[in-house]
């Protein structure tokens, strides 16, 4: 077990990973990605907070970063003062963020020159996989590197899954992301027009929930939606910037995405419209204006 972890980016979901990690015998310094956070449940739990990198990367021999996009990586491990100035031979750097696989090559071969080893390790989960220690990893880098850090990943998730070379994590998140967000798009558009049609919301998700359109999405969604329950488990700037990264995954390999880009059109509307700060659910608020219409029924997925 490592003596000491610095954990960057006690958020929504960095949150849950400091106390699994606390709960499993590691010590852990954590240093906030935006001021202001209230960190008073960790310190309680015994982690030791710090406002210096500079400490974070010379006192923990292995760092997590758990932030919104590769700007707040690389800027924590390439800034000035940033991680890299600090972090001895050794240690190791792990990326649990989604970020866009051609900052994270750059990233790796900037601390390897250092010999400083890195792992992209972004997650699947919403806050409550991550307070249950319940999330699952898709990880990149040294097979030997993953296997040692291995203790460090079962202390926070149920699936841990090597899927090969760095910047591959990333890669198999956004594809994920896409797959999860194209899902919860054509909820967004179909939910609408079935309201304003005068459809049975609960005897349309009674059909789906047993037949071809069904989905994880569909059946978490749907009746959130239908209760008009927002509550905040994804960002959908988040979802805006993993499908730009996406995006430009596809130029950087010369892959057509059309679904893609038309999945980052709406996103751009929808942002620009002022649902960045909202739940990726609240996308179907765009099509309700639009559309003057409200989705709303009583007992839908009971």
């Amino acid at each position: 077990m490592a003596e000491s972890i610095g954990f960057l980016g006690p958020g929504l979901m960095g949150r849950g990973v400091v106390k699994n990690l606390l709960g499993k015998g590691y010590k852990v310094m954590v240093h906030a990605h935006r001021e202001g956070m209230k960190l008073d449940d960790l310190v309680g739990a015994g982690a030791k907070v710090t406002r210096s990198l500079t400490e974070v990367a010379e006192k923990n021999g292995t760092i997590m970063l758990c932030v919104p996009s590769s700007k707040e990586v690389e800027a924590a491990i390439l800034g000035a003062p940033g991680l890299l100035q600090g972090l001895g031979e050794g240690s190791v750097v792990i990326d649990l963020s989604t970020s866009l696989p051609a900052s994270t090559r750059m990233l790796a071969a900037c601390l390897r020159e250092r010999k400083i080893d890195m792992l992209d390790a972004p997650m699947t989960g919403n806050p409550s996989h991550a307070n249950a220690g319940e999330l699952n990893l898709m990880i990149g880098g040294d097979k030997a590197v993953y296997e040692k850090c291995l203790p460090v990943f079962r202390a926070i998730a149920k699936n841990i899954i090597y899927v090969g070379a760095t910047a591959h994590g990333n890669i198999v998140k956004l594809i994920n992301n896409f797959l999860a967000q194209l899902s919860n798009a054509g909820i967004a558009e179909v939910l609408p027009l079935a309201a304003k049609a005068g459809v049975d919301l609960k005897a349309l998700y009674d059909v789906v929930h047993v037949s071809g359109g069904n989905s994880r999405v569909f059946e978490r969604s749907v009746p959130a939606i239908c209760r008009r329950d927002f509550t905040v488990t994804f960002h959908l700037k988040l979802a805006h910037k993993d499908m730009s990264y996406m995006s430009a995954v596809g130029r950087e390999y010369n892959v057509p995405l059309p679904m893609v880009n038309s999945l980052l059109n709406v996103l751009d509307v929808a942002k620009a419209s002022g649902l960045g700060d909202e739940n990726t659910s609240a996308l179907v608020k765009l099509w309700e204006r639009v559309s003057q219409v409200e989705v709303r029924k009583d007992g839908v997925g009971q």
